[in-house]
């Protein structure tokens, strides 16, 4: 038995030596001597971990989403001719800023010139008749009133003749017949005074009728005239909006024709009134609200951060690749529109909603196990593993809800620096 006991030490003594041997061969005996000092996996340092204070942050809860930059309604005019003719004059270019009533194209006009001319003509005329029928109106008028006073003069003197006629009559003075003359003569001017005066008041009656019919004249013949005026503006072209012209599809010498669509052969955008359109997921639209604000960027400018807010949201779903989306309309800085354009890609950060001064922790000092999550925290000189609930994620940092006070100190794994050969092949000796 006692044999047996020495032969079992020496194997066991070779044994060692064999692993003694090998680990230094392979380069393995800093593994070794880390097992002997009791580094092994699972007890943790505090020399492995970079530690920082739990601090109080406001974390906000974000929506990611892109869009386009578009323009508002009515921003985007496209500018026609209302008449057929002759491009004359074309004075603008792509890329011209123009304001409100400048003037971009000439069409052909002689014709108009024309007609113009003309209804001035007839104008004028309808206003010298006016005046005709004003002027000589009234004077027939004052001519039947003097024919009038004369023959009422002459009943008067009629009258006292018969008078007198009829006391020289008692008297025995003047014959019968001498008084009925008298008496039929006073009759005779009563009556012509009647159709004097019904005369007059017929002259008066048509002088108001001649008034209105050449005032008539006078009205049509301004409404003819300012119809071919309206002809005539149309062949200057002017701008309607402030903006900037962003297309041109006829050049001079071309013919333009009028239809009922009229061709459009300048466009203008007004740059002072651009938006954003996000579409938003499904799943997302439900935390969504008006005013909320918002940060986007372009492609073009991707290191500066645009700000906007949420004006609009719409209530028709856009599906797109069988993807649900709805449209959210931003509100743009008017700061922001020097650097913009109409169709740049939006990439949107919505802020739906904010969790003021919490407790929060970088994401690199949250571990996982499982459901359930863990931090590295530095207590009276010991590192351990503190269990913790998290709650919102807001870019590199995390809420901790539980598990956690102010002040506290968590860890962040310092990351080994990278072994060269790591990835590679080991080289053959």
């Amino acid at each position: 038995m006692g044999f047996s006991g020495k032969i079992r030490t020496v194997i066991l003594l070779l044994v060692i030596s064999g692993i003694l041997i090998w680990l230094v061969g392979g380069g393995n005996l800093s593994l070794f001597s880390k097992m002997m000092k009791g580094e092994q996996k699972g007890i943790l340092k505090a020399e492995n971990f970079k530690f920082t204070e739990v601090s109080r942050k406001d974390i906000h809860q974000k929506v990611l989403a892109t869009g386009t930059v578009s323009l508002k309604t009515g921003a985007e005019v496209k500018i026609g001719a209302r008449i057929s003719g002759q491009l004359e004059q074309l004075l603008v270019r792509i890329g011209d800023k123009v304001k409100t009533g400048d003037l971009i194209a000439v069409i052909e006009h002689e014709d108009l010139l024309a007609r113009v001319a003309r209804f001035e003509a007839d104008l004028r005329a309808e206003k010298a008749r006016l005046e005709k029928v004003r002027i000589e109106g009234p004077l027939e008028i004052r001519k039947d009133k003097a024919s009038l006073e004369e023959l009422n003069v002459q009943l008067k003197l009629a009258g006292k003749t018969l008078k007198r006629n009829l006391d020289l009559s008692q008297k025995g003075f003047v014959s019968a017949s001498a008084v009925d003359e008298a008496e039929e003569k006073v009759e005779v001017l009563k009556a012509k005074i009647k159709l004097a005066q019904e005369e007059l008041n017929l002259q008066g009656a048509k002088l108001e009728n001649d008034i209105r019919l050449a005032e008539a004249g006078v009205a049509k013949a301004e409404a003819n005239l300012r119809e071919e005026q309206i002809q005539l503006s149309y062949a200057d072209i002017t701008a309607t909006i402030d903006g900037v012209v962003a297309f041109i599809s006829t050049q001079e010498g071309e013919t333009v024709i009028a239809s009922l669509n009229a061709p459009t052969f300048v466009t203008l955008i007004d740059m002072s009134r651009m938006q954003v359109t996000v579409f938003v997921d499904e799943t997302d639209i439900g935390r969504v609200e008006t005013h909320q604000k918002a940060v986007f960027t372009v492609d073009a400018y991707a290191d500066i951060f645009f700000k906007g807010t949420v004006r609009e949201i719409h209530p028709k779903a856009v599906i797109k690749d069988n993807v649900v989306n709805y449209e959210v309309i931003l509100e743009i800085d008017p700061k922001n529109f020097s650097l913009l354009r109409p169709e740049m890609t939006a990439n949107v950060v919505l802020t739906t909603d904010t969790r003021p001064n919490v407790l929060a922790i970088p994401k690199e000092a949250l571990k996982k196990s499982g459901k359930k999550s863990f931090a590295i925290v530095q207590l009276n000189g010991n590192v351990i593993e503190e269990p913790i609930t998290t709650g919102w994620r807001d870019g590199g940092f995390i809420e901790v809800v539980t598990g956690l006070k102010e002040n506290d100190k968590v860890g962040i794994p310092i990351k080994p620096k990278g072994d060269n050969r790591r990835g590679k092949r080991p080289r053959r000796r």
